[in-house]
């Protein structure tokens, strides 16, 4: 793991501060640290509130039982966790594997008398480094949160430099299956463009006239599908460039623009719409989230099937601490097979619809360049409901 060999690396960085230094853990007028201490004996914490207060500007938030801890969590905003290994309803490990998994705060844990085997195993599971109750003192504490606070930031310019690898990696890929889509999709339509120039100098040679206009007319078929496929093309390729300045705007307001760009399809097609008041306000390119909810109402029509009464609702729910917003139709449904699929360039589930089959693969891309998700929830002649996040207003 990632995680267990750059604490041992930065060990040694520890052990340099502890022994040589006397550090306070931060100057005054510095914002002040949260630590969460994590023990159940009331006056040992004390002690560690005495040891900090002497010498640091820190908010500490002490918690001796599961719901403290947990609601201390949950409340987020803290700089490093001391823990005690043995604690009464949950161990000190137990806690100490979540929050390294969630990458929460650099944990520090306190050790009781023959504890020390328990600890050091604890290190190779991610805690940063552990004190010895009978050998805490205010020099080693202020030290060690000290050496644990630089371990941590070293340790997280290493994850953002492998999160951009990855993300490096994964574009590359993308771009291999983009150039790979373009040179089969675009093939397609010169292959035809070239098959009927030959068919036509041939009939023209002939003088049959009436092939003639029926090679004309496959022409310019091939011709108008070879340029609707070169300017989705050059619309994905826009978006993540040309993008205006984000605002802050309530989602349904968008959803009431995209629903008038699309008003006389609705119309024609008989479909109903209807958009949740009292959307959430997202901070967005305007103009981009239009229109990506005018492409995936779009969708909704076009494959709303033979549903006698088709609808469309724009809205959103709330999972845990997540704002999900989705546009969900009564319409043919997407077999879970496709369900990845359709986002692909110039997918087609439906071979004889309009359009080139890039509509789900630039609302992707417009999503992505928001740093959102998007993805489908739909079984086959149940509905579609295509789902995403979005950044949400600070305010």
């Amino acid at each position: 793991m990632r995680f267990v060999s750059t604490n041992i690396i930065y060990r040694c960085s520890y052990l340099l501060v502890l022994r040589g230094t006397n550090q306070k853990t931060m100057k005054k007028g510095e914002k002040p640290l949260t630590i969460l201490l994590c023990d159940d004996d009331a006056t040992f914490r004390t002690l560690v509130r005495t040891y900090l207060e002497s010498e640091t500007e820190c908010t500490l938030i002490e918690a001796g039982r599961e719901e403290e801890i947990q609601a201390a969590l949950d409340r987020g905003g803290i700089d490093l966790i001391l823990m005690d290994v043995l604690m009464p309803d949950k161990s000190g490990t137990e806690w100490l594997m979540e929050i390294v998994a969630m990458r929460l705060a650099p944990v520090v844990l306190l050790t009781g008398y023959g504890n020390e085997e328990l600890a050091v195993q604890s290190l190779h599971e991610g805690a940063i480094d552990y004190i010895p109750k009978e050998h805490l003192t205010k020099d080693r504490l202020h030290g060690t949160i000290t050496a644990a606070l630089e371990t941590w930031k070293r340790m997280e310019t290493d994850w953002a430099r492998d999160r951009m690898y990855e993300e490096l990696e994964a574009k590359n890929k993308e771009l291999e299956r983009f150039t790979y889509t373009i040179s089969h999709d675009l093939n397609s339509p010169l292959l035809t463009l070239q098959g009927f120039v030959s068919i036509l100098r041939s009939d023209i040679e002939q003088n049959e006239r009436d092939n003639v206009e029926r090679d004309l007319t496959y022409i310019e078929q091939a011709v108008t599908k070879l340029k609707n496929l070169l300017d989705d093309i050059l619309q994905l390729s826009r978006i993540g460039r040309m993008v205006n300045p984000p605002e802050d705007v309530a989602l349904c307001e968008i959803a009431e623009e995209a629903q008038a760009q699309t008003a006389e399809q609705l119309k024609t097609s008989g479909v109903e719409i209807a958009v949740v008041e009292d959307c959430p306000t997202v901070h967005v390119d305007r103009m981009r989230i239009v229109e990506m909810l005018v492409a995936l109402i779009t969708n909704s029509i076009t494959f709303r099937g033979e549903q006698p009464h088709p609808k469309i609702e724009i809205g959103y729910r709330v999972d845990g601490e997540e704002t999900v917003f989705f546009v969900r139709d009564n319409g043919m449904g997407i077999d879970i097979s496709q369900h990845e699929r359709v986002f692909d360039l110039f997918s087609k589930l439906d071979s004889n619809s309009e359009g080139t089959g890039a509509g789900l693969a630039i609302v992707k891309r417009i999503i992505e360049v928001h740093r959102g998700r998007i993805w489908i929830e739909s079984e086959l002649g149940k509905g579609c409901t295509v789902c995403f996040t979005l950044p949400l207003s600070e305010d």
